[in-house]
Parts: C-alpha cells; structure tokens; sequence
C-alpha cells in the first residue's frame, strides 16, 4: 500500500485547487486525479480517514469536508458525526467554509505528513 505521505503530497494541488476555486469535489475524481492505487471505493480508508484525524489534532480545517458524493454533492454518511450537536449539513457547511478561508500551503503543512495514531 501506498503510505498516507505520498499520497497526500500527490492528493495536496487537488485540495488546493478546490479552495482556491471554492468547490467541492467528487469521490471518483480526486481518486482519479490523485492516480493508482487509490481508488474511489478506498479513498476514505487510505487518504481523508487519516487526514481528517491529522486535521482535527492539529486544529486545522478538515480538508475531506471538500471531497462529496457525485449524486448528492454531499459526503457520505462516514464524514458526519453522529454524535456532534447540531444539524449535521450545517456542520458541514461550516467545514467547507473554513476550508475555502483558510490560507493553505503549498506543499501539506509537515504536521499532516507525520504519522499518528489513527489506525492508518
């Protein structure tokens, strides 16, 4: 398997393309622009499970809020909490924007790179 790094580093101008242009995207498409071995059906499991554990320690915005089903334009059930007050499309809306407002890097913040204990 392709360690969580290099696919972020790979996955990183897709993110901030999305922010610059205030959009989401699809499933199918960042694990088509990210390229083999990540796939649609694993992205959650090998590139924004881990991220958006390594977004939250950081106090980061959860940069996997961008990434929505092509049907509904929404994440799948996995991004929301279940647990967390509130209305969850608003949450989420709420994600989304602090992701288009924050100033990113260009390269992943060094933080996001290193491994943490997360189950990946």
């Amino acid at each position: 398997m392709t360690p969580f790094a290099d696919l972020l580093r790979r996955a990183w101008p897709v993110f901030l393309e999305a922010t610059r242009m205030r959009r989401t995207l699809s499933y199918s498409e960042l694990a088509g622009r990210v390229g083999p071995p990540l796939t649609a059906r694993a992205v959650h499991r090998q590139l924004l499970n881990p991220l958006s554990a390594r977004c939250r320690r950081w106090g980061l915005p959860d940069l996997p809020a961008l990434v929505v089903r092509k049907g509904s334009g929404i994440p799948g059930a996995g991004w929301f909490d279940p647990a967390e007050p509130g209305d969850p499309l608003d949450r989420w809306a709420e994600a989304v924007a602090r992701c288009y407002q924050h100033r990113w890097p260009r390269s992943p913040d060094p933080r996001l790179l290193v491994d943490i204990d997360d189950g990946s």
